[in-house]
């Protein structure tokens, strides 16, 4: 039988050390290991086939090298928060586990379980930006568990979240369009029958402020979401009404968007010259495939889901303590487009 290779024949073969093996293979805090040694580690480690016993490093460490995830696949925007910490996690050597949604307390109560059997170090989720689960926050305290939430837990001091200065993206947004149309924006705000999240309560207060602040009345419309398909009469009548009244308009889904910009061209508008169009996001990554394309000021999830999982290592690997618990914020980017254009 072949001899089992181990960080010792690695470290032979690299000339280095074997706590610069370990260092390389665990990101040991305190020891400083340059680049060009990092990568020579790595190529040796590809060419003996070496392999990490995970159980016995864990035990070691104490730490399982794996971070949940925690959140709806149906939902896009949770699919970009969860490439941006695959990111992180694959250039730092930690796996991501993708943890089902399902009941509250009975999610939390298995992540717990994971986390006390040291298969997971930590966890990041998409929560629900209006709903603050106190029972949680006190379990988190409790078990000292490494925890960041991305939109939710906004101001609340017990949980570290990742969020987007909503108020500066519709100040942004709102700005732009005026330097191009020179005409006052109206506000569509689609909403479903539950409450308004935080992010659009903060939109709905920006544009009020923003219209304040230039002198001009606001002008906002509230109507609910639906298909497409079972709404396109009323999105027809809409735009034709609402044409009249204002030629630029600012909403707060980038659905909305879409619903204005096809019944305008269904009534022989063309967006971008007879009606000005931007959405506050682009949670589907679509907009930019229309005709014409959407200009939107987008939310950054994929950052989001990458500043998340850098705050949830330095937890983990005592670079950070668990006490500090501050916000991380995010700029919002603007992606200008084809249903915006400038008049002269």
């Amino acid at each position: 039988m072949n001899k089992r290779v181990t960080s010792f024949d690695v470290a032979k073969r690299a000339g280095v050390s074997r706590s610069v093996v370990s260092a390389v293979l665990n990101g040991t805090p305190g020891i400083g290991v340059s680049e060009e040694k990092r990568k020579l580690v790595l190529e040796v480690i590809r060419e003996l086939n070496y392999q990490v016993d995970a159980q016995a490093r864990g035990m070691k460490t104490g730490r399982s090298h794996c971070l949940a995830a925690y959140g709806n696949v149906s939902n896009p925007m949770f699919l970009q928060v969860l490439e941006g910490m695959q990111e992180v996690c694959a250039s730092q050597g930690y796996h991501v586990l993708l943890y089902p949604s399902g009941s509250s307390q009975q999610r939390q109560e298995s992540m717990l379980d994971l986390f006390l059997q040291r298969r997971i170090d930590g966890i990041m989720a998409l929560d629900r930006p209006h709903r603050v689960d106190e029972e949680w926050v006190q379990t988190v305290h409790q078990y000292q568990l490494p925890y960041v939430s991305v939109e939710g837990y906004h101001d609340h001091s017990g949980i570290p979240s990742v969020l987007m200065d909503y108020e500066e993206s519709v100040h942004r947004a709102l700005d732009f369009m005026w330097e191009r149309t020179r005409l006052m924006p109206a506000y569509l705000e689609l909403r479903h029958p539950t409450p308004l999240g935080w992010g659009d309560q903060e939109r709905r207060k920006a544009y009020e402020g923003w219209a304040a602040s230039h002198g001009v009345e606001p002008l906002i419309f509230t109507e609910t979401d639906g298909p497409w398909i079972e709404r396109a009469q009323f999105w027809t009548q809409w735009t034709r009404e609402f044409q009249p009244l204002s030629r630029v308009l600012l909403t707060n889904w980038s659905r909305g968007a879409v619903y204005v910009s096809r019944a305008a061209q269904m009534l022989g508008m063309q967006p971008g010259k007879d009606i000005h169009l931007m959405a506050c996001d682009n949670t589907e990554r679509i907009n930019q495939h229309l005709f014409p394309a959407i200009t939107s000021i987008e939310v950054p999830y994929r950052e989001m889901g990458r500043l998340a999982a850098q705050r949830l290592l330095e937890y983990v690997e005592g670079r950070r303590g668990m006490e500090d618990k501050s916000g991380i914020w995010v700029k919002a980017m603007l992606e200008e487009r084809e249903s915006v254009g400038r008049l002269t």
